[in-house]
């Protein structure tokens, strides 16, 4: 692990110079294989940033900290051997927490949402687990909550297939890595199957609006079900308050709506889309005006004609314009990537090239309102990971050269080390309380846990313990909180038994581990 750390922190490498380089524009990773993710302007107006190694799934991820001109001043790597983590989205709370959201595989050799929470100093404050055995799910866009807490699309948590039910779900934790609540959003609209979420926005009532896509039956075919731009908007709490489909009466028209954002007068929600003509199979580049209640007032092309485009991550830099990437062509290898500034009905103002291969793009506006482009280039079969910086015009800005003050709420250097994620909170399924096995609960790993539901005293034992390895038990929640419990016997010594008459009753998880393997788990109910 140190041999990889030190590996981690020298191919880090920053293109940048004062003298050398008419842009500013930064590279990380030149020498290896990167792939950024996501970005976010830190308290002390340093950057975020973080993705993965590769193309694919991987056992390291990487967060790089840097200062207002995209210098680095420290890096984590996330992951350990026996298992592999992912992190797909980031936010930066009120005071300096970082929220990370993604999956591992550290509990199941399938993927189980991931959330963690770094505090200003970069080190792991909590980190919790959707457990789901034998379960393809993941944590996708989190939000950064007033209160210290957050909010996070939960993605394909149901059982499917055949199950396509909780798609789409969201989940509330508080400061402390409590989980608040869990809600999921599956539609009573017949004609409507396969939704997902790509984006989640905190709307002016702090509730939440989530942007994805559906499939919804096409009605001249009767058997065929087309893409449409789909949104879901909530409560505070997550109650369900509309969905909208747009083009749901529309056979020829849909679409994939990537992400949205709000005018600086609150009266309007953008939404940056693919816009699809289905006759000419062509995809635009487009903007949806939706009002506060979910009613589309326009949809507007910002350049058409082509088989592949997409609007994302639109921004307001002015009342009445947006700053968004453009990527458009006729085939993915030769796509034209523009920054483009937009009126409100997707008129193009201004627009650069932003260069060939580019690709994940993320674009914000910095408290300095300058622009902050994010973005990845393929060359020579390997990507490197950009961060550039324009002013309003689109123009590269320049470098800052009055000294600034980093990570002024961490008390001591901060050190660039790995984080695994281990010792996290496993939340079982809420919606399960009612349920339980019966007298016996086999789980996973061959793990038994008896009797089910249980009133005072928990039986736990394993089949087939290996001679010489100490196992350990561990108990939560349905909140992901861990409650004690004694040392796992060891092998040879047959059955443990707990004492869980202090245990509020409800569903538990009995988790079995050695010291560098999950072993097994299994469900139980206590009851009063």
């Amino acid at each position: 692990m140190k041999t990889l750390l030190l590996i981690f922190v020298f191919l880090i490498v920053s293109d940048f110079s004062a003298t050398t380089q008419p842009r500013w524009t930064n590279i990380y990773f030149g020498n290896e294989n990167a792939l950024g993710e996501d970005f976010s302007e830190h308290y002390d107006y340093g950057y975020l940033l973080t993705g993965k190694h590769g193309q694919s799934y991987v056992k390291y991820i990487w967060l790089l900290k840097t200062d207002i001109n995209g210098q680095i001043l420290w890096g984590k790597t996330f992951g350990e051997e026996n298992s592999w983590i992912a992190f797909y989205s980031m936010d930066v709370g009120p005071l300096g927490e970082i929220f990370l959201s993604g999956t591992t595989s550290y509990y199941d050799p399938y993927r189980d949402p991931l959330i963690m929470k770094l505090n200003a100093c970069g080190e792991k404050e909590w980190c919790r687990i959707f457990y789901s055995p034998n379960h393809l799910d993941y944590a996708h866009s989190i939000l950064a909550t007033e209160d210290g807490g957050c909010a996070v699309i939960l993605r394909y948590t149901g059982t499917f297939p055949p199950n396509f039910d909780d798609r789409i779900c969201l989940a509330r934790f508080s400061a402390n890595g409590d989980l608040l609540w869990k809600q999921c959003y599956n539609s009573t609209d017949t004609l409507l199957r396969a939704e997902d979420s790509n984006h989640l926005f905190e709307t002016p009532d702090k509730g939440f609006l989530i942007t994805g896509h559906c499939y919804y039956l096409d009605t001249a075919t009767t058997n065929l079900y087309r893409p449409k731009h789909y949104y879901i908007k909530t409560d505070s709490l997550g109650n369900f308050e509309w969905e909208t489909v747009v083009h749901a009466d529309n056979n020829l028209q849909g679409g994939d709506a990537w992400t949205t954002t709000i005018d600086p007068g609150n009266n309007y929600y953008y939404s940056s889309v693919s816009h699809y003509y289905h006759q000419t199979n062509f995809s635009s580049p487009a903007l949806i005006k939706l009002d506060l209640s979910g009613n589309v007032m326009g949809i507007y092309d910002v350049v058409s004609g082509y088989f592949y485009g997409g609007l994302t991550h639109a921004t307001f830099i002015n009342s009445n314009t947006l700053t968004a990437s453009c990527p458009y062509g006729n085939s993915q290898s030769e796509i034209v990537n523009l920054i483009v500034n937009i009126d409100t009905m997707g008129i193009i103002q201004n627009y650069i090239d932003a260069g060939p291969n580019v690709q994940k793009e993320v674009l914000t506006l910095s408290f300095d309102h300058k622009l902050l482009f994010f973005y990845n280039v393929l060359e020579n079969n390997q990507f490197d990971v950009y961060l550039r910086k324009l002013n309003l015009n689109l123009e590269d800005d320049t470098i800052y050269t009055q000294p600034f003050t980093y990570d002024s709420l961490c008390p001591y250097q901060i050190v660039s080390d790995t984080i695994v994620q281990d010792d996290c909170g496993l939340i079982v399924g809420i919606e399960e309380a009612g349920e339980h096995g019966g007298m016996e609960a086999w789980g996973r790993g061959g793990v038994v846990v008896y009797p089910n539901p249980v009133r005072e005293v928990l039986s736990v034992k394993v089949l087939g313990l290996s001679e010489g390895i100490v196992y350990s038990l561990e108990i939560y929640d349905i909140f992901g909180r861990k409650a004690p419990t004694p040392a796992f016997p060891q092998p040879g010594e047959g059955e443990i038994r707990v004492d869980v008459s202090g245990l509020v009753p409800g569903i538990y998880l009995a988790v079995v581990r050695d010291k560098k393997h999950f072993i097994g788990s299994a469900k139980f109910v206590v009851v009063r």
